[in-house]
């Protein structure tokens, strides 16, 4: 008899791209038996982040929904699966099972691993969206005040909205300019069905511009400078506010030269390099593999690099209006509209103005 034990791994693929796998149908699992993003990932042992890329990924693969929004009590809500998202989870079930009935050689059921049963300690305060160092700031000064849990997820100005459809998140920091009106971030509201049910409080405005090295050896400007070929740049993903904005300034640039936006970016050095944070950025740019990137001020402060300087940008809050009672937020939005905040924010390049913390939008 062998002393080995066979072992498998099954994972469905669309042309060529993974899409499930016994690690996403674990989450898959978790999110519809636990009705929400945070809890599965809990469960599962992974960052609420991870969770919602993997979950981003098989949705964009897919071309179809996953995951939608479920009716929650009075500061709840939550995900569940759609019709789509069970029937995904189910044929990978399917697949796995007939497969281990073949590897064992005896008939198998599905290995519904699925959702570890253990308590979940779920975050009193979570705010999901946009990477800021004005939130770490902001919950600091709160928690000066009270203590409590929380939990900051960056899955940028996309995510947040999303999570706030979901109900998954009590604060979603967001930076979206709508090209057509010139407008930030309201008009996103209805682009996520939201507008109806969420609030948006004015934040700040961030300096935004490209991140270089010191003394910035290749002479860069301005954002035309990443179309040079001695230049390699960094990106940040898709459905991140850095990234929209950054492409609309781009687009811009090479259609003033008569080019396609789409075909210029295949030639730009290191366009298909994503990181998730301003952090990424600069620390790519300080280890030499980017010689720029486009990103926040206090990030290229944060890694002793230059920083040139291409426009201001408003960061605001979108909340979801029955959550305003909670008193955890109640305690944000205070901070928020704090003289200690406005002092604290200055000092990293944020600006705060004479309606921060104040409802500019409510449906």
């Amino acid at each position: 008899m062998s002393r080995f034990t066979p072992r498998f791994e099954v994972w469905l693929e669309v042309d060529g791209k993974r899409v499930i796998g016994s690690y996403e149908a674990k989450i898959l699992d978790g999110i519809q038996k636990l009705g929400s993003f945070m809890a599965a990932s809990k469960a599962v042992g992974v960052s609420y982040a991870h969770a919602w890329n993997l979950v981003d990924n098989m949705k964009r693969v897919l071309g179809e929904p996953i995951v939608e929004a479920r009716k929650g009590g009075e500061f709840g809500g939550g995900a569940r699966l759609t019709e789509a998202g069970l029937g995904l989870l189910n044929e990978y079930y399917e697949l796995e099972k007939k497969v281990r009935g073949s590897v064992e050689g005896a008939p198998a059921e599905a290995e519904r691993k699925g959702v570890i049963r253990r308590t979940l300690e779920l975050p009193e305060f979570t705010i999901i969206g946009s990477d800021c160092v004005g939130l770490e700031i902001l919950v600091g000064l709160m928690r000066r005040e009270r203590s409590f849990t929380y939990e900051i997820v960056r899955v940028g100005s996309s995510g947040g909205l999303s999570a706030i459809m979901l109900g998954e998140a009590d604060v979603a920091g967001i930076h979206l300019l709508d090209e057509e009106s010139g407008e930030y971030n309201t008009p996103f509201l209805r682009r996520y069905w939201i507008a109806d049910r969420a609030a948006l409080i004015r934040g700040y405005l961030r300096e935004i511009g490209l991140i270089v090295a010191k003394g910035n050896p290749k002479n860069i400007q301005d954002i035309q400078d990443l179309l040079r070929r001695d230049v390699r740049m960094v990106n940040r993903t898709l459905g991140s506010g850095t990234r929209a904005l950054q492409d609309m300034l781009l687009r811009r640039a090479v259609e003033k030269r008569g080019l396609k936006f789409n075909e210029v970016v295949k030639r730009i050095k290191g366009y298909s390099v994503e990181v998730y944070t301003h952090a990424e950025v600069a620390k790519a740019v300080a280890e030499g593999k980017a010689d720029a990137g486009f990103g926040v001020k206090y990030a290229a402060q944060k890694y002793g690099l230059d920083f040139i300087p291409v426009t201001q940008e408003h960061f605001d809050f979108v909340v979801e209006e029955r959550r305003l009672r909670k008193p955890l937020l109640k305690l944000f939005l205070k901070k928020l509209a704090s003289k200690d905040f406005k002092k604290e924010a200055e000092k990293v390049g944020l600006h705060t103005l004479d309606n921060t913390g104040i409802i500019i939008y409510k449906p």
